[in-house]
């Protein structure tokens, strides 16, 4: 063969090859691409299907008003699912009361399993503990950011402890004293500023109104619970006095302050013409509510939700009351119990993005709007929802209570001691507080002295885990308000 003819073989068969290399490169080419777009399209399925739920749990009583913020939610996060404990199947164990609510999340953050739940939802006197624990996380927003000047100061603060941020609130609430406006005009009477007023006039009205079946003139909660506290504390601080300093960790409970508030309590109940029955050292809020709405007493400490439940159209006593802040003693100042609830987040959630994000919509304008249209119970807490036409047309003091919280002075709201052995001490006030007060000749000084003592003990140790020990007895206190045992 020859040269010329080789030349042109090699040739042929070389192109032949070149072709088939370009064909299996584009083969590869292609192949490549359609893989790479399964993977893309797989991912992207996945991540459609694939939701992160976020759990928490409510008292009981407020669950269904969450349902329609729930599901608002989740239309606009898709990715996520919010698992409400207290919605589940009938099944669940739901918790009735915020005592219930905070052993279930401690026992979420003290457990050797998976976490329980993602976010918070925590009264205001938690926020030190739970901090202190390292059960919650600072929120991703310094307290001096622009956005937390919309809330009311005091439940910002309520949620900072040690200058970090836990809680960002969604409802607020203070003490109030409830009064029967009709009863005093009718009288001629204003109603009273100090204690020796309030009880002058509560005599006053009991004789002129005992036909009209008016029995008391003032009701207070003094069951052995968390409401004898908040109570407390309203006329401890009218009397000039403090229990704790959360600043110094002095103790006020010795105090001549302290003591006058106690006696000024028990003086309530057992001086020679009481102004408060002595049962009530077995009532808490709803008791003393229920007292008060059947027309049964002048005057009533209580939270904010008691206004709009009087003017109910059922009720007995529509558009006859009026509310003041807390009466105090000469030359001192009222002071309403700051109350509140709000969402932090889970030190042991796995989806903290996902959590902040449900965190900043619940406590939104918006779905404190929502959620404060569809109930009553406690007051908004953030500021331009007292000036919404819808709400204020609903809730018509809402400006006034705004105007109050923003320029009283001095300052109107007491806060409890932010200090993250609060669950503890909060028990040695609750028991010799009421030891104090049920007594009919008590030695009302060694009592607060007691007190004091144990507290400033407590405050020196290191453990804040809550003693349960020393929780009243739910049990024996409602049989006792039946009727079914004796006191």
């Amino acid at each position: 063969m020859r040269s010329g003819q080789w030349y042109e073989k090699l040739q042929h068969i070389w192109q032949r090859s070149n072709l088939a290399l370009i064909g299996l490169g584009l083969l590869a080419v292609c192949l490549g691409f359609i893989v790479s777009n399964w993977a893309l399209q797989s991912n992207l399925i996945r991540s459609r299907n694939h939701k992160v739920t976020l759990s928490f749990v409510v008292p009981n009583d407020v669950a269904m008003q969450w349902q329609s913020l729930i599901d608002e939610f989740e239309t606009i996060h898709p990715n996520i699912a919010i698992d409400l404990v207290n919605l589940r199947d009938q099944n669940a164990i739901k918790p009735q009361d915020s005592r219930a609510v905070k052993k279930r999340y401690i026992d979420s953050f003290t457990s050797q399993g998976e976490a329980a739940y993602d976010l918070v939802f925590m009264d205001v006197i938690w926020v030190p503990e739970f901090a202190e624990n390292r059960w919650i996380l600072e929120l991703p927003i310094p307290p001096g950011d622009p956005e937390l000047r919309k809330f009311l100061n005091d439940d910002v603060k309520g949620g900072t402890y040690e200058h970090k941020l836990y809680r960002m609130p969604l409802r607020s609430d203070v003490g109030w004293l409830y009064y029967r406006a009709d009863l005093l005009k009718e009288a001629g009477l204003k109603p009273p500023e100090t204690f020796e007023e309030l009880i002058n006039i509560s005599q006053a009205l009991k004789a002129k109104f005992e036909d009209k079946g008016l029995r008391w003139g003032y009701l207070w909660q003094g069951r052995q619970a968390e409401a004898l506290v908040a109570m407390f504390v309203e006329v401890l601080h009218g009397h000039g006095g403090f229990w704790i300093n959360s600043e110094t960790l002095e103790v006020g409970l010795d105090r001549p302050e302290a003591i006058a508030a106690v006696q000024f309590l028990h003086r309530t109940m057992l001086d020679e013409h009481p102004i408060s029955p002595k049962t009530l050292t077995t009532y808490r809020e709803d008791e003393t509510l229920k007292l008060f709405l059947e027309g049964n007493a002048a005057f009533l400490r209580n939270w904010s939700y008691v206004l709009p439940r009087a003017n109910l159209t059922d009720s007995g006593i529509r558009n006859k009351i009026g509310v003041k802040p807390m009466v105090h003693a000469p030359g001192y100042t009222s002071g309403g119990c700051q109350g509140g609830w709000g969402l932090g987040i889970a030190e042991r959630t796995q989806h903290f993005k996902e959590a902040w994000e449900a965190v900043r919509f619940f406590t939104s304008a918006a779905a404190q709007r929502k959620l404060y249209l569809a109930a009553s119970d406690g007051l908004p807490a953030r500021r331009e929802l007292f000036k919404d036409s819808q709400l204020v047309k609903r809730y018509s003091h809402y400006p006034a209570i705004l105007n109050f919280f923003e320029h009283q002075k001095p300052h109107p709201v007491v806060l409890r001691p932010a200090v993250p052995q609060y669950a503890k001490a909060t028990c040695i006030l609750q028991k010799y507080l009421h030891s104090a007060l049920t007594q009919e000749n008590p030695e009302i000084e060694k009592k607060m002295q007691d007190a004091a003592r144990e507290t400033r003990i407590l405050l020196k140790m290191s453990d804040s885990r809550p003693n349960e020990d020393c929780l009243f007895d739910d049990r024996r206190q409602t049989a006792i308000n039946q009727g079914q045992i004796s006191r």
